[in-house]
């Protein structure tokens, strides 16, 4: 079985499991989505996406989705994955504010070798703007954490 066939079928179970995770939740009504909305949605376009690449597979190494990406540099993207992983692992502990910050400097700080000036303003900042959107106007409940806030 080749590498897209096999990435593929990976694929689709996990998006299988986002929709089954999201029936669970509850998907709502066109007027008033539940939370199992969103999760839904990803799931289904994961599985779509999985079985065009599937069916693309059989037909011959030329289409094939590996080809786009010779010689690619997957530590990055990698790495950004284990750390959101973390984050959502730590998320309910450590609280939306002090995760977050800590998820944006070893992003910035770490993967893209930026100052600490300027990495501790950008994370600063767009904590504190996210902050704003999610708890004041959409009034969205934010883990606190051991921070409290």
């Amino acid at each position: 079985m080749n590498s897209d066939r096999l990435s593929s079928l990976f694929w689709f179970a996990l998006g299988v499991g986002s929709i089954y995770g999201s029936v669970r939740l509850g998907l709502g009504t066109t007027g008033e989505p539940g939370s199992g909305f969103m999760p839904f949605a990803a799931g289904a376009f994961i599985c779509a996406m999985a079985l065009f690449v599937f069916l693309q597979s059989f037909q011959g190494g030329q289409h094939r989705l590996s080809a786009l990406w010779p010689g690619g540099h997957w530590r990055r993207p990698l790495a950004v994955g284990v750390l959101t992983l973390a984050y959502i692992v730590v998320l309910e502990t450590l609280g939306f504010s002090l995760t977050g910050f800590l998820l944006l400097a070893i992003i910035m700080r770490g993967l893209e070798k930026l100052s600490w000036k300027k990495t501790l303003i950008i994370s600063i900042l767009t904590l504190a703007v996210s902050y704003v959107v999610f708890k004041v106007f959409l009034k969205a409940t934010l883990p606190p954490g051991i921070l409290g806030f």
